[in-house]
């Protein structure tokens, strides 16, 4: 480990594709279900790397080519060993919903204290905590995103970061197929509080949560409370929503006006969030006011787009059950417009995938929505054409709809799980 720490000290950073930029870079040879990076070992010495680390046996002790049982493993190794030499102070935030929003707000209010490292985009698995990791300089703090998908998967992420605070979001119905149910949800996320437990740490946790109170209680770990008789004492009340929340916020013993830049009244809870963690770190009352009314989703979650024909509130980063009631019953509190609901697959549900597309259809029938448009094989399973809810198989189908009849004057959600790229379908939205 010495002597790859070295040489990651004097090179350009991480790579593990050889079309990124591989001069003077570690290049690291990761190996997935679709791919493999041994395969390219040679053609990123030749692209001018200065160290490769493969697991490919007939490549060792070639110049520039470090062998490794595991690259991957070597990965995580020299992230630990770097974030322990650089030694932020970490925080680590995991949850079913919210926890990316929260993060961006996180790291927006504690940037007015300290200089800050945080998670970028969503590398927030067993790839993506290390790269962020090893991109530390010389932060002050670190905020790392760690999400999971099956059981042990934050306890192992807790390992590799080492984070000294933890705060989990909450606890949904998302990820079911690797989890198995509610409470696999809920054990997996309390993986954070059972690292912080074990290591002396303190867990943030959302008062108003008698989930998490439940767990971190149970856990034993030191834990500052967020809320308004919390120790961290955040309240927030929704002044209106038309549709960016106007909020006025209590911290501590003052009150401020702060008309944010998001959408839907569930990222209450994300403004919350943030604001508690920015007391916890001494970062200013009118500084974390400040910090939470400038910060601007770009991210494909909660963003607004007002476009000549429509305007969109695009989500389409993620959709879980939980996260699409929250969105849906958002949108319909403030829409003044005619409300249109684009809404994708939602993925990683496992056997209660096609129950639970039936029922949020079912849900979605005893609304009042103008228009309902569904996409992907599941909701085309479950679902019944009718006057306002179109069905279709998958997106090509619905741009191909979208083309001949162009939607106009409506407040329009568009909202699906990754693996169903609805962020393709703005230019037909809102042009």
């Amino acid at each position: 480990m010495d002597q790859i720490y070295r040489e990651f000290l004097q090179s350009s950073g991480i790579c593990i594709d050889t079309r990124g930029e591989l001069a003077n870079a570690i290049f690291v040879a990761l190996k997935g279900e679709r791919f493999d990076g041994n395969s390219f070992v040679e053609e990123a010495v030749e692209k001018g790397c200065r160290l490769a680390l493969t697991s490919r046996k007939d490549l060792e002790g070639k110049p520039g080519i470090y062998y490794t049982a595991s690259p991957l493993k070597s990965l995580q190794e020299l992230a630990t060993h770097h974030r322990q030499q650089v030694n932020p102070r970490l925080v680590a935030i995991t949850g079913s919903n919210g926890k990316t929003t929260t993060k961006e707000l996180m790291a927006a209010v504690l940037s007015r204290k300290y200089s800050v490292c945080y998670t970028r985009g969503n590398l927030n698995n067993h790839i993506g905590v290390p790269l962020t990791l090893l991109s530390l300089k010389n932060e002050e703090l670190a905020v790392v995103e760690m999400g999971a998908n099956h059981p042990g998967e934050i306890a192992e992420l807790a390992e590799i970061a080492r984070p000294e605070t933890g705060l989990i979001t909450n606890v949904g119905k998302a990820h079911l197929e690797g989890f198995g149910s509610l409470q696999g949800v809920l054990d997996a996320k309390g993986e954070l509080y059972d690292f912080l437990t074990a290591e002396g740490g303190v867990a943030l946790v959302d008062g108003s949560d008698p989930t998490l109170m439940q767990k971190s209680a149970l856990t034993g770990v030191e834990r500052k409370i967020i809320g308004p008789a919390g120790d961290l004492q955040v309240d927030v009340l929704l002044k209106g929503q038309e549709p960016l929340l106007d909020v006025e916020m209590r911290l501590g013993s003052e009150v401020f006006t702060v008309q944010t830049a998001l959408v839907g009244s569930y990222n209450l809870q994300n403004l919350i969030l943030a604001a508690g963690v920015g007391l916890y770190y001494g970062v200013a009352p009118t500084d974390i006011a400040s910090a939470l009314a400038s910060y601007k989703p770009e991210n494909q979650r909660s963003q607004l787009i007002e476009g000549n024909s429509n305007r969109v509130v695009l989500d389409s980063y993620n959709a879980n059950p939980s996260s699409m009631r929250e969105a849906i019953s958002a949108l319909l509190s403030y829409a003044k417009a005619p409300a249109m609901l684009i809404l994708g697959d939602m993925a990683e549900l496992g056997d209660d995938s096609l129950n639970e597309h039936s029922e949020l259809v079912r849900w979605i029938s005893t609304l009042e929505v103008d228009h309902v448009l569904l996409v992907g094989p599941l909701f085309h399973r479950v679902s019944e054409p009718s006057s306002s809810l179109s069905v279709f198989r998958d997106r090509k189908e619905l741009e191909d709809y979208l083309k001949q009849n162009r939607p106009a004057g409506y407040l329009v959600l568009v909202k699906g799980s990754r693996v169903m790229e609805l962020e393709k379908l703005e230019p037909l939205l809102i042009d």
